[in-house]
């Protein structure tokens, strides 16, 4: 018995280290990881200088929503696109176009046009490009990956996303505190443009797995189809519960810093780099279900988890302690959303996928969207503790409540080999 987790380590390291061997997969990752720590960076700055300029939950809120809204009109084309061309070309084009708007944030800040209403048309902008991106992107590990190890490299994904969630703020809060805002959004250009370049170095290296050919069925078809798959449609409703109630109190960590703990620039990247560090303690401790009943539980108990945190955190009124909160916070989240994402990736049709993801896509950006609008708007009108804690218990009633039906429709898939 004491050798089993030993043993399990031991597993994870040698899936590691295989994905890795991957070439591409880790040249991908290297530019990802510079990318993704701009894109940290460039978060924190927009929601800094929205807070500087407006001092208003509601604007933050406003902002939050302009750049996750515009990804409900693009998303589906990405999912199609994500269907019949190799994703890293898609991948490609992609990042500069958003290194182009980054460094129209930073002219902007430096020639004293920064106003509120042109942060929300520059995140429309940044919106549109990563609606029509994140298809691709929740594919590339696909891509890039044998089926046997796509838990293992999905969990490295998440690990070097919210690695960058730590050093991205981290550093956005020095250059902030020293009033360089601007040489913020000039690094996430130069992000942006790293990820472009290792992206172009692996433009024709081909699938790891076997591509199937893609359906011509529209998004209504696929829609309907999935109520066949009702296990894949509960996990979706489960992530749009979760976006919409949980995801969006992040989107307010500015005014968290400022008005519930009034530790400034710097709390502010403390507040995400807690949250960053629990997502990679979450993604590393991750392990790949056995079967489908198995990482059934394993996703709505995270889920459960991730929704608790945030209510306990909302109510809490002691820094230090909201930043422990905050680790278990990103830990449940980043274990929630990998053994979601490879439930989705594995289970659904091939043909397809692109499409699925998109679908995914939507949800995982619409819910924050709409719940940070809702959200900033509520503290706005009552409090950041108040609106924190019913935020919080109704995220949690609602995974109780889609995890007990989920938890239900397993038993049709009884006795089924799990792909895990």
């Amino acid at each position: 018995m004491r050798a089993h987790p030993l043993e399990a380590i031991r597993a994870r390291a040698a899936d590691f280290r295989a994905v890795f061997a991957i070439p591409a997969f880790a040249t991908y990752q290297l530019g990802n990881v510079v990318m993704t720590t701009g894109f940290w960076m460039q978060r924190i700055g927009v929601g800094w200088v929205t807070w500087q300029l407006t001092e208003s939950e509601a604007w933050l809120g406003i902002v939050a929503s302009a750049e996750l809204f515009p990804s409900i009109l693009t998303a589906m084309w990405g999912g199609a696109m994500a269907d019949r061309h190799p994703t890293p070309r898609i991948m490609y084009w992609g990042q500069i176009v958003s290194a182009l708007i980054s460094l129209a944030l930073a002219m902007a800040y430096f020639s004293d046009l920064l106003t509120p209403w042109a942060i929300v048309a520059l995140m429309v902008g940044l919106g549109a490009v990563s609606g029509v991106l994140l298809p691709a992107r929740l594919a590339m590990a696909r891509y890039l990956a044998p089926p046997e190890l796509l838990p293992a490299a999905l969990a490295v994904n998440s690990t070097g996303f919210n690695l960058s969630r730590f050093v991205g703020p981290a550093l956005a809060a020095g250059l902030l505190a020293l009033g360089s805002a601007g040489l913020v959004f000039a690094l996430a250009a130069a992000g942006f443009m790293a990820l472009a370049f290792a992206l172009h170095r692996i433009r024709d290296v081909p699938p790891q797995q076997a591509p199937h050919p893609a359906t011509t069925d529209g998004m209504l078809t696929i829609l309907r189809d999935l109520r066949a798959t009702p296990l894949i449609l509960g996990i979706l409703l489960l992530q749009f519960a979760q976006g919409i109630l949980i995801r969006p109190a992040s989107e307010l960590f500015p005014a968290y810093a400022e008005v519930a703990f009034d530790a400034g620039a710097v709390g502010l990247g403390l507040l995400n780099a807690a949250l960053g560090v629990g997502a990679i303690l979450g993604a590393l401790a991750f392990s790949k279900s056995r079967d489908t009943a198995q990482a059934l539980r394993q996703i709505v108990t995270t889920g459960a988890v991730f929704a608790l945190s945030l209510l306990v955190f909302s109510v809490t009124g002691l820094f230090w302690l909201a930043l422990a909160i905050l680790v278990v916070h990103g830990a449940a989240m980043s274990a929630s959303n990998i053994a979601a994402l490879a439930y989705v990736q594995l289970e659904a049709p091939q043909d397809r996928l692109g499409r699925i993801l998109a679908l995914y896509t939507l949800i995982f950006r619409v819910g924050p969207a709409v719940g940070a609008f809702v959200f900033g708007i509520t503290a706005e009108v009552s409090s950041l503790a108040l609106t924190g804690f019913f935020f919080g218990l109704a995220g949690f009633g609602a995974t109780v409540g889609i995890g007990t039906k989920l938890l239900k429709e397993r038993t049709v898939y009884a006795g089924r080999p799990g792909s895990y």
